[in-house]
């Protein structure tokens, strides 16, 4: 009889379990939709630009000689600091001196000539002229007079024509000379001419600018720094014969570093010259270092890269002149690049997975209210990879549902899950 009764209680038993299990499980499923839910907050909301970019120099030039020669006492190397003015080497230029020289003796004799010319002729040539005039006069006075002879003997018969014709060619030369002695009387007389002055000037003026060129590249034989910095690059050697223009080496200011980066194409209309950047990277460990957006490029370049090919902005961001937290940074380290293109202090926001959007492109977000999702029309604004600014639509309140599936719908019963059951305990 016992044994009966256990095998009763046994069954009762069953039927208990059975039913207290029916009924967890009919309770779980009128519970609803389980959700995760949170609340808006209100806090600094920003967005930002994520990049790479390469360090380099802000102030940087090159230094050329100016003449030719060979380079002297050039003794600077890469990471030498040097001063505006500081002599860094000499040029050999015993060619441009000897060559000064040769000019400086033709200025003498072309100055020489031209006092000359300015002061007109002597008495002595003056006197030498009219004597030279009273001979041609006294030698054209005889070839006439025995023209004039001859003209009466050939009337007569006495005399032929070739001897007539020979008188009066006599006649015509002494002529010609007398004329001539006339003008170079007149030209002593008068004095210099302005053509002759300005010839002797313009030599003068010629030789003055070659002397110039020659002592400009004397003075330039002297290396100087044009401003200070560092000695970044070195292009020739002491001793190393040089031509006018060649490049010795390249100075920058490592006070004023800059980061260029290139920003794809759908980030740059949210960049504005200004815009505060933090720079990060291996070398700077811990640190980070201010910076700012101070050139944006006018144009886009295309570019290649593993995931193929895209439109990029060159865009450079320049950090703060501090010399501490430059020291570690050298142009061409590579870094990393956070940019703040928007900043909203006190913004109402929800993670942004919990923003929906309606068919007619309007937004929304799920709430739980009285155990049911219900559907509240928002306006965004700003938003970064986290978070979305709510413009209108919320006030603080709301249980907002954080991840709504695909199916849910307006009415749908909802659960909130606790802690512990969000976690996935």
């Amino acid at each position: 009889m016992k044994k009966r009764w256990w095998i009763i209680g046994s069954v009762a038993a069953v039927l208990v379990v059975g039913v207290v299990g029916f009924n967890m499980m009919g309770s779980k499923q009128a519970m609803g939709l389980p959700v995760n839910i949170g609340a808006a907050t209100k806090s600094a909301l920003e967005s930002r630009i994520l990049t790479s970019g390469v360090v380099t120099v802000e102030d940087k030039q090159k230094l050329f000689v100016n003449v030719t020669g060979t380079l002297r006492e050039f003794s600077v190397k890469e990471g030498d600091k040097v001063k505006k003015g500081q002599v860094i080497g000499k040029i050999d230029t015993t060619d441009v001196e000897s060559r000064i020289l040769d000019l400086e003796a033709q200025l003498e004799l072309a100055k020489a000539n031209l006092a000359k010319v300015q002061a007109g002729s002597e008495p002595e040539e003056v006197a030498q002229e009219r004597e030279r005039l009273s001979q041609a006069q006294r030698e054209y006075d005889t070839a006439k007079r025995e023209y004039d002879r001859i003209s009466q003997l050939h009337t007569s018969g006495a005399s032929t024509s070739q001897e007539l014709d020979k008188a009066k060619s006599a006649v015509d030369s002494a002529l010609s000379t007398l004329n001539v002695a006339k003008q170079q009387l007149a030209l002593k007389q008068k004095g210099p001419r302005k053509e002759e002055i300005a010839s002797q000037e313009a030599q003068i003026n010629k030789l003055l600018v070659e002397k110039s060129q020659l002592d400009k590249e004397r003075v330039q034989s002297v290396v100087v720094a044009p401003a200070d910095g560092t000695v970044i690059a070195r292009a020739v050697d002491n001793g190393q014969y040089v031509s006018k223009g060649t490049e010795i080496l390249t100075l920058a200011n490592l006070d004023h570093l800059l980061i260029e980066a290139d920003i794809n194409e759908s980030d740059v209309n949210k960049l504005k010259l200004g815009q505060a950047a933090v720079i990060e990277g291996t070398t700077l460990g811990k640190q980070k270092l201010n910076a700012k957006v101070s050139r944006i490029a006018p144009i886009a370049t295309t570019t290649q890269s593993s995931s193929g090919q895209g439109e990029k902005t060159r865009v450079k961001v320049t950090l703060a002149p501090t010399s501490t937290e430059l020291s570690a940074l050298k142009p061409g380290f590579h870094v990393d690049i956070n940019i703040t293109v928007e900043k909203i202090e006190n913004a109402m926001q929800v993670p942004i997975e919990a923003v929906q959007q309606d068919a007619d492109g309007s937004t929304f977000v799920w709430i739980a209210a009285n155990g049911i999702a219900k559907k509240q029309k928002v306006e965004t604004g700003m938003e970064n990879e986290l978070f979305s600014h709510i413009k209108s639509g919320l006030n603080g309140d709301e249980q907002i549902i954080l991840s709504p599936v695909d199916a849910m719908a307006e009415g749908t019963p909802i659960t909130p899950l606790t802690g512990s059951e969000q976690m996935g305990l």
